[in-house]
């Protein structure tokens, strides 16, 4: 629909629709809105084919100006959109990024990197055209939409075992009866304290005192993954772990690419194939399963749609059918 102002006495009409953008300036207001009507029939009749000019390179860079920094994996998207500026096709104008373009690239990224990855990708090259169509106006089409993605790997069924966390609280130098010293005894009550909240690396590493109420029993994360805040209740453990951490200036003070490292290096030393700081969460609610509703799982772990609880419930069927009897 055309947009009408009065200015001074005269009447702006202007017309944005398919990459396409007209202005007049007419007497009236109903001249401005016939013209508008008019040139709205033409567009769409094809009538008015003029190419947009805006390149790729212009709508990475004005998305990352105006548009990542309002998301929380701001730092992602930047490192990966300037590195989209050396894009063979990068100075293309946005008409002339094709579907076939796209495709090429997509099977030259899969020789490199996962397809997890390039999903990753393709998801955020496709927001950038989108915003250029329905927000600048700059093209009108996302070619993106026809490029075929390449299939997600598997989710991961890996829990922790008992007996693999005692190795590797162990390899980490975690004794309950002492006091929590050095970064590898604080990555070791981080795993412990994951196992009881099911709460992800960045919420633990990031934790603040002033988000923490013991008497309560609650912790408030007022931002998390999915953009929402959270409310995430303790069990005694969790409170119990907290209170070992209460010398320091936050619960757990240790920047998270050092926990990812130490903990990889704790399971091999510990001889735990195959393990991942995130697979706590994992284990968390599958033993959480046992004690909380669905609702109440979904609600405690921030998961909008209780579906997504699939992906990190991996009771064994052996252990199922053992409940069965």
């Amino acid at each position: 629909m055309a947009s009408i102002q009065k200015r001074g006495t005269k009447w702006f009409a202007q017309v944005c629709m398919q990459g396409v953008r007209k202005s007049a300036t007419f007497s009236t207001k109903a001249q401005a809105k016939a013209w508008g009507t008019q040139i709205e029939s033409e567009i769409l009749a094809g009538k008015h084919s003029e190419k947009p000019t805006k390149t790729l390179l212009e709508a990475i860079d004005r998305y990352a100006e105006e548009v990542s920094p309002t998301k929380r994996g701001v730092r992602w998207e930047l490192i990966r959109l300037k590195a989209w500026k050396r894009l063979p096709f990068a100075h293309y104008k946005l008409g002339d990024v094709s579907t076939p373009i796209l495709a090429e690239w997509r099977d030259e990224r899969l020789k490199t990197v996962q397809p997890s990855t390039v999903n990753r990708e393709m998801n955020l090259l496709s927001s950038v055209f989108e915003q250029a169509r329905r927000e600048w106006q700059w093209t009108a089409l996302n070619p993106t939409r026809d490029v075929r993605r390449p299939p997600q790997p598997k989710h991961r069924e890996r829990i922790f075992s008992e007996t693999e966390i005692e190795k590797i609280i162990e390899s980490l130098g975690f004794d309950s009866n002492e006091s929590i010293e050095t970064k590898q005894q604080i990555i070791a009550t981080a795993l412990l304290f994951a196992l009881e909240t099911a709460m992800r690396r960045e919420e633990i590493t990031g934790l603040e005192w002033s988000r923490v109420d013991l008497e309560r029993r609650v912790i408030i994360l007022p931002k998390t993954k999915n953009g929402d805040a959270r409310r995430v209740p303790l069990s005694k453990r969790a409170g119990e772990l907290l209170q070992k951490m209460q010398q320091f200036d936050s619960p757990f003070p240790v920047n998270k690419d050092v926990l990812s490292t130490l903990f990889r290096r704790a399971c091999l030393n510990a001889k735990v194939e195959n393990a991942r700081f995130h697979d706590a969460r994992a284990t968390a609610l599958t033993r959480l399963a046992n004690k909380l509703t669905v609702l109440e799982l979904a609600r405690m772990v921030g998961h909008r749609d209780p579906r997504s609880l699939m992906i990190y419930y991996r009771e064994s069927a052996e252990s199922l059918a053992a409940k069965l009897d």
